[in-house]
Parts: structure tokens; sequence; C-alpha cells
């Protein structure tokens, strides 16, 4: 069982993030003072620790001086005092990451279960790690569709280049896993891949975390820190979520792409770096642009080369492939033997909307399975898990040529019906577009 340390004084905030990590279904303790931390984590081996800085008896980041080897790159610190120094200073002396309050549940068990894949706690974790990754190469990843299909076959051909690559897509549908896999698939595949998650890292923080500082950049800047491009040399830098990138940081990044030079803070000096830049959003970057919250010349470096991910509901025969993986995944991690859908719930899965995509088809196995006593899953065991219910499936249904139709015309008119725009989008070819077109006598609507 893996075991997770809330280290926090307020009752509350302690009973919300239990709530938040419910389903993950780890074993999880408390601990309200210092002294109470420091006596648990004497004691235990935690896989993760939540911790807030500012407690009754004092500062927690004592507790990385007496216990550096049970709280490095474990720890995530969690904290309504957001200062540079106290965030520089937990993560030098070994923080995985850092999260303000209130916490957002989505990220809070992101960067939980990266904190569990990085360390591989325990060899009784094996079975956990099979659920998070399977090695991130493309052969393990589980599609029929002909969209993924293309996707797949667009990202092999890009592995082999050095191309920056922004990857588009909903939240949930894979694009880091295919980020990771265009790694592992390139030349730089036995050096780093570093993800990062733009949307955890306070605004404030971004050019000492992605760029560094030199020793005495500001108060308690003891020493120097490589930022992430620097430990990424080499290797691959993966900028999730790249639309909340601050507007001040975003020319900085430019220059580097253009330059491949990092100038730390405060810092007189250029370090040279070779790393590759794959970075993924689920927003309209070009509705950024005109809002002016996203710089226009960094977004067409960043699109040198793109990746469109289609939402699950747009792929409907990965829908049971999918299914059938994560039922083979809570089967062996629960000890059950859930073998089917029975014909409803599978007319069910296939007709709704997953509006979480692929992580939302993964949570409402992993909330069934173990409560299961036969092999079938039944319409009756969805009124526990976490779909949607009050959807009606016989509204969501739509044939895969509709489906198809329906997502052709929401690119071409997001498109401004430019056809090479709409192809780039789409990831195939011009003259393919145009096939399609004509099949579904899009000619006149667009009057192309």
């Amino acid at each position: 069982m893996i075991k997770v340390l809330i280290v926090e004084d307020k009752e509350l905030m302690r009973r919300i993030l239990k709530i938040h990590l419910k389903p993950l279904e780890f074993k999880i303790d408390e601990a309200s003072t210092l002294q109470e931390a420091d006596q648990k984590i004497d004691r235990n081996n935690f896989a993760v620790i939540l911790l807030d800085l500012m407690l009754p008896d004092g500062n927690a980041l004592q507790l990385f001086d007496k216990h550096p080897q049970k709280m490095k790159d474990k720890t995530i610190v969690i904290t309504s005092n957001a200062t540079i120094s106290s965030v520089v200073t937990a993560v030098k002396k070994g923080a995985f990451n850092y999260l303000e309050k209130p916490v957002d549940k989505e990220l809070l068990i992101t960067q939980v279960m990266k904190v569990v894949e990085l360390k591989r706690i325990t060899n009784g974790f094996k079975s956990m790690h099979t659920e998070i990754t399977s090695d991130y190469a493309f052969e393990n990843i589980i599609y029929e569709s002909r969209q993924m299909e293309e996707v797949i076959s667009r990202a092999k051909v890009l592995a082999k280049t050095d191309n920056t690559i922004l990857i588009q897509g909903e939240t949930g549908v894979g694009k880091e896993v295919l980020a990771h896999s265009i790694h592992n698939y390139s030349p730089r595949r036995g050096e780093t891949f570093l993800p990062i998650n733009c949307a955890s890292i306070p605004a404030e923080l971004f050019e000492s975390e992605l760029f560094g500082f030199e020793k005495g950049a500001f108060t308690s800047a003891l020493d120097s820190y490589q930022g992430r491009f620097v430990q990424a040399d080499k290797g691959t830098l993966f900028l999730d979520e790249i639309g909340e990138l601050p507007i001040t940081v975003q020319a900085k990044l430019l220059r580097i792409l253009d330059e491949n030079l990092i100038y730390p803070l405060k810092s007189k000096k250029a370090v040279k770096i070779d790393v590759r830049l794959i970075s993924a959003t689920n927003k309209q970057l070009n509705d950024e642009i005109n809002l002016n919250q996203f710089r226009k010349d960094l977004y067409y470096r960043l699109k040198e080369s793109t990746l469109m991910i289609v939402p699950l509901r747009e792929r409907v025969e990965d829908i049971l492939p999918l299914t059938r993986h994560y039922i083979r995944i809570y089967n062996q991690i629960y000890a059950k033997n859930v073998t089917q859908l029975s014909r409803p719930a599978e007319k069910y899965f296939l007709n709704y909307s997953w509006k979480g995509n692929i992580r939302e088809l993964k949570n409402t196995i992993k909330s069934i399975i173990p409560f299961k006593k036969n092999s079938t899953i039944e319409m009756d065991d969805l009124s526990y898990s976490i779909i949607d219910k009050k959807e009606s499936p016989e509204e969501r249904f739509l044939t895969l040529e509709e489906n198809e139709k329906r997502y052709i015309l929401k690119v071409l008119q997001a498109a401004n019906s430019n056809i090479s725009l709409a192809a780039e989008i789409l990831g195939i070819n011009r003259p393919r577009l145009y096939r399609k077109i004509k099949y579904y006598q899009l000619e006149k609507t667009f009057r192309l």
C-alpha cells in the first residue's frame, strides 16, 4: 500500500486534501505540527509528503535537513504563503514541486502520481507503475482509429527530426504520453525527458524555475540553481499547458529557441544548451493571441511541427480497446476477474461524450473494478462510478462518418476555410482533405 503524509495545521485543509486524494486509494496519514511530522517521517517511509511550510511550532523547511533521504523528490510543498525565497529553498533542499492554496484537485493528483512514478518506492509498487506508464513507446499506445493511426505515423517521422513540436488536444487525451513516446523514438532517447506543467508553477517563479539563477540573485539565493532547460540538456523538455506561460517569459523563451543560449537570473554569462522542445496545450492559442495573452511570434516558432489529438468522442473505435486495456490493469491491481461489458453498458460507453477523454475513461474503470464480484460490468455499476449518467446516450450517438464530417467542418471554420491550415491541423495532406470535402459535399458550405 502506498503511503502519503499530509502535514498541515488546518483540519479543514487536511480534510480537503484527503477528499482530493480519495480516488487514488492510498493510505493517508496526517500531522498538524512540525514535531508530529518529524516523528512520523522518522518512523515511516512515505511515498509522498504534502507539506505546508508554515506550521504552529516552526518552519517545515527544517524537515529537509533532518530527513533528506526520506523527503527528497517525495515532497510537494503546499502553502498559501507563496514567496520566491521559500519555494526556491524548498526545491533546492529536494522538494519535488510546489502548489498554491487553494489546491486544484487535478493538479494535485497529477503531481502526486508523478512522484509515485518517479520514485517507484518499493517492489510492491510495480503493479501501480504498470497503471501509470508502460514504457512510453508508440507500440504501447492503445488505438484502432484512423485518426490516431495518422497521429502516430506523423509522430514517428517527427521523432527522427529535431523540430519543435506543438501537440494540441483537450485535457486527458494523452498529450504527455505522446510527447514521451516521441522522445523515446528519437536520437535523444538515452537522455533526459523532463516534463513541466506550466499551470503548476506560480507566475513569479517561472524565470528562476526554467532558466535558473546565480548566487545572490535574490534574498536567500545562497547558491546558484540550474534551471529546467539546463537540466534537460541533450534531451527533451516537455512544456505542458504552454498557454499558461506568462507573457513576460514568452520573449525569453523565444530567444532561447532561436539562440540555444540560457541567461540565468543575474548572470552576465550565457550557458549553451542543446534541448529539443515539445509543448502542448488544450487552449486555442489563436484566441490567446487575440487577447494579447500569447505572442504570435512564439506561437509560430512552437508550431514548427504540429500534432492534433482529437477527443475520444470523435474516435469511437478507440473506446472499447482502451476499456479492455484498463480492465486488465485494474484486474491485476485489485485481484478481480472482470472480462467484459454488458451490451447496454457497452452501448453506453460508445455513446457517452467522455469530456475528460482517456483520463475519464481510465478513472471510470478504476472506480468500478474494486467492487465487482462477477465478470461483467453492468449498467448498475455505473451508478457508483464517476461517469455522468445524466447524459443521454441517444443524444450523443453519431456514426463514425458523421463524427468525421462534423470535425472537418469545425476545423475548416476555425481555419477560415484555409485548406493548407486546416490540413495541417487535421494532420493530413491537402489532396486528402479535398477528397474528404468532396465526399461530404462541403464545397458549397465553404465556397471552395
